[in-house]
């Protein structure tokens, strides 16, 4: 099964950054090609484990997200992709935010996944081009 990494330093605070990437954020408006999102929290208003997060897409198809783990410790999240136009199956992420002094943090998302229809190669490569326009799009948001 393989596994992408992608970290990257960002110039903010961590706890100016966390609102744009946590479970219920703004990924909207940074996730590749997201039109919209929406996200299903449980009856006391918070993200619970197997809330869903649905992202519609420019071309009109959906991505879908479960919430599979929050970190009570750190800013992070585990979700698993359910439904999208992705080549790959059974893909699970982390979103992980770790402050790097007062103004800086460093975002850590990283993705397992089995192939659809293409070489491991080629769908590790689609992973990280996602994740790749995911935080450049991430980054022109926090441009003053």
């Amino acid at each position: 099964m393989p596994l992408v990494t992608t970290t990257t330093l960002l110039p903010v605070p961590a706890r100016h950054l966390w609102p744009l990437v946590r479970w219920d954020g703004a990924l909207g408006d940074w996730y590749p090609g997201a039109a919209s999102m929406t996200v299903d929290t449980a009856e006391t208003g918070r993200a619970e484990k197997g809330a869903l997060r649905c992202l519609r897409l420019y071309d009109g198809s959906r991505v879908v997200h479960r919430l599979e783990h929050v970190s009570r410790v750190d800013d992070a999240y585990t979700y698993a992709v359910i439904e999208g136009p992705y080549p790959v199956a059974e893909l699970l992420a982390q979103i992980r935010l770790r402050p790097e002094g007062d103004a800086q943090a460093v975002l850590i998302w990283t993705a397992t996944f089995h192939p659809l229809d293409r070489s491991e190669a080629d769908a590790e490569r689609f992973v990280r081009d996602l994740y790749d326009a995911g935080l450049a799009r991430l980054r022109g948001l926090l441009r003053p």
